[in-house]
């Protein structure tokens, strides 16, 4: 009798998610286990339980992995620095909000969608609002409520991801870059300071 195949904590997790991105929310623990070459109840006792396993699955990270990539800023314009802040938040959300969405179709109880909600939005959002202080502090922005900045940030990144999920439109990447480029010199000129925005707005003209 052959030995059952060892397979990794990482390994069945990335092959849940997979598969239920592939499949469904609704995904057979058999057609999971037959993927990994082992059995659904080796599945269950690795787990415990099929919703235990879905929401480590798909949970997203207790802390963004664009934050610690974005705690503090550089020497490049506000602009550039924040198309580059937008493009690594649009990818975690391109990976995240798929993976929660199924989540929710799961049917899963408020228990299990607590804890695979978990800290991150919340970090996500506080980190956010402290890069923007960290502007504010250099003269790049002037603004009294950065706080409802970053939510607003965050809100029209959120969005897009959503809608290019429902919708199923398969975008080119110029496409994202471009609506990125756009919504990072909206943000620059909407919070620079008065008289660099005034100045940029003479130049314009």
């Amino acid at each position: 009798m052959a030995r059952p195949r060892l397979v990794t904590d990482e390994q069945i997790l990335k092959t849940m998610r997979a598969s239920v991105l592939e499949l469904g929310p609704s995904v057979s623990l058999d057609v999971v286990a037959e993927r990994l070459g082992v059995t659904g109840p080796a599945l269950i006792k690795r787990f415990g339980t099929r919703q235990n396993l879905m929401v480590e699955a798909l949970k997203p990270p207790e802390e963004p992995p664009w934050v610690k990539a974005h705690r503090d800023l550089d020497d490049r314009p506000l602009e550039a620095q924040l198309e580059a802040l937008f493009t690594d938040i649009w990818l975690f959300f391109s990976e995240a909000v798929p993976c929660v969405m199924a989540l929710r179709e799961s049917g899963i109880d408020n228990e299990h969608w607590e804890k695979a909600v978990g800290p991150g939005p919340l970090r996500g959002l506080a980190a956010l609002v402290k890069w923007l202080e960290l502007a504010r502090e250099k003269g790049l922005i002037e603004s009294d409520d950065v706080e409802t900045a970053a939510y607003t940030m965050l809100g029209a990144l959120h969005m897009r991801t959503i809608t290019t999920h429902i919708t199923r439109q398969s975008m080119a990447a110029r496409h994202h870059r471009h609506h990125l480029k756009g919504l990072a010199s909206f943000f620059a000129g909407a919070l620079a300071p008065r008289h660099r925005s005034t100045r940029l707005r003479a130049v314009r003209a």
